[in-house]
């Protein structure tokens, strides 16, 4: 692997905990399907061995964070958490937080899909992150901030004719959060169904949108698993279900 290429990988790893059975679910993963908390739990954080999705959206968010950090007011990458007395911790790292303005950014590498599907499901992950890390700073200050997604859309919305291409641009969205009792009920829910897992020995159910796609060959991609899930070799359903009639959506 080319030097440079193995730094970047190198430096754009999770710093967080790797561990396995550790009793703590991340803000990131706070809208996330069961079976994927509960693999992060069982197997830890699994490292990168290749450039991925994963790797371009670190190196983003590196970028805007040392152009912002000197700024007065201005922190990045804030880790918060708050444990419960159930044993259960959440936890998050923030990108930015304006401390003048009270705002919690979080930045995201895109497509106009995403923030079309955003706009329109209240129950985005997104959305959940962002309520968590809101959640995080009240518990931590007293103060109500106001939620932001700073988003990098890589398809743009600006059509360049010279370049026959859509050019990447900057969309800021205010971001309505859940309450914080909406926060608690569904950090005690997942801990309640993690436990109960964890006690009968079996795992969650097989994630539902699995962004399946069919190409012209007969072949079906799982395009989250291939693409977005660094699980999916110790995932129990991630070989069994080739043919897309046995696949749940």
């Amino acid at each position: 692997m080319n030097k440079i290429i193995k730094k970047i990988i190198e430096k754009t790893q999770y710093k967080g905990n790797n561990d396995p059975n550790v009793k703590q679910i991340s803000a990131s993963q706070f809208g996330d399907e069961l079976l994927q908390i509960w693999l992060r739990y069982k197997y830890g954080v699994i490292p990168n061995e290749k450039f991925t999705q994963s790797t371009l959206g670190s190196l983003v968010h590196i970028g805007i964070q040392e152009i912002v950090k000197h700024e007065p007011e201005i922190e990045v990458e804030k880790d918060v958490l708050v444990k419960f007395s159930n044993g259960w911790t959440l936890s998050g790292s923030i990108d930015i937080v304006d401390n003048k303005e009270k705002v919690i950014y979080d930045i995201k590498v895109t497509t106009n899909y995403t923030l079309e599907n955003i706009l329109k499901n209240k129950d985005h992950n997104y959305i959940w992150q962002l309520s968590v890390y809101r959640y995080l700073m009240k518990e931590l200050t007293g103060i109500d901030y106001n939620t932001k997604l700073l988003m990098i859309l890589k398809d743009g919305n600006e059509f360049d004719n010279r370049k026959q291409a859509s050019t990447p641009h900057f969309e800021i969205v205010n971001i309505e959060p859940k309450t914080y009792s909406d926060i608690e009920s569904k950090f005690n829910e997942i801990v309640d169904k993690l436990e109960l897992h964890e006690e009968i020995g079996s795992y969650p159910e097989q994630c539902k949108d699995l962004w399946i796609r069919k190409l012209k060959n007969g072949k079906i991609i799982k395009k989250k698993c291939e693409i977005y899930c660094s699980y999916k070799d110790v995932c129990p359903y991630y070989k069994k279900n080739e043919n897309i009639n046995n696949i749940r959506f």
